[in-house]
C-alpha cells in the first residue's frame, strides 16, 4: 500500500510552491498604478506549460 499512485506528490508541491511564489513577487514587479505588461501577462501561462509538462513527463 506504500507504493499507491494518487496522492500529493514532489511534482505537486512544487507547483503549488511555483504558483504561489509567483502570486506573491510577480506583482512586486508592476509599478504602483501601470496596468501589466504584454511579457509579464505572457509570464503566467509560460509558467504554468512548464509546470503541466513537468508533472506530465515525471508522471509516466
Amino acid at each position: 500500500m506504500a507504493n499507491e499512485c494518487g496522492g500529493i506528490g514532489p511534482g505537486s508541491i512544487l507547483a503549488i510552491v511555483v504558483v504561489a511564489m509567483m502570486l506573491l513577487f510577480v506583482p512586486l514587479m508592476i509599478g504602483p498604478v501601470a496596468p501589466p505588461t504584454p511579457p509579464l501577462i505572457l509570464v503566467f501561462p509560460i509558467v504554468l506549460l512548464f509546470v503541466f509538462l513537468y508533472l506530465h513527463f515525471t508522471s509516466k
